[in-house]
């Protein structure tokens, strides 16, 4: 069975084809790479130890995620004390994690779909170039 080459429309739609599909890849990079922005920092936020401005003067206070250092392991807010709580309230950062979500999960299904129409093109490719071989 002879197969003969592609014609020039049928090459320019798969050049548009596969380019479709790398920028659907290159805008799912660009929404999950919002979403890690957001997630560095939220961590941030928990992990580093900050100073509020209180009436007294700047108050330190410990992370979010490491203030639990006796053995009774009391809550955030009678360990640092009400003006540390307030300033790192788990309502924003609660908020920005469910901000994030939509960036990840569209980045994700668009950088799949990318992928794989960038994967079917070259399949495409590849048993085009098989059936000339024959």
């Amino acid at each position: 069975m002879n197969v003969t080459p592609m014609n020039s429309l049928a090459q320019a739609y798969d050049r548009e084809f596969r380019v479709r599909g790398r920028r659907e890849q290159g805008w799912g990079r660009g929404l999950m790479a919002v979403a890690l922005l957001i997630w560095l920092w939220l961590g941030y936020l928990l992990v580093f130890p900050f100073s509020v401005d209180g009436h007294r003067g700047a108050i330190e206070c410990k992370s979010r995620a490491f203030h639990q250092t006796g053995h009774l392991r009391e809550s955030y807010r009678v360990d640092e004390g009400n003006s540390c709580d307030g300033a790192r309230d788990w309502g924003p950062i609660t908020a920005g994690l469910l901000l994030s979500l939509p960036f990840a999960v569209a980045g994700a299904g668009l950088f799949m779909s990318g992928t794989a129409t960038v994967r079917t093109a070259a399949y495409a490719a590849d048993i085009a170039r098989l059936n000339l071989a024959e």
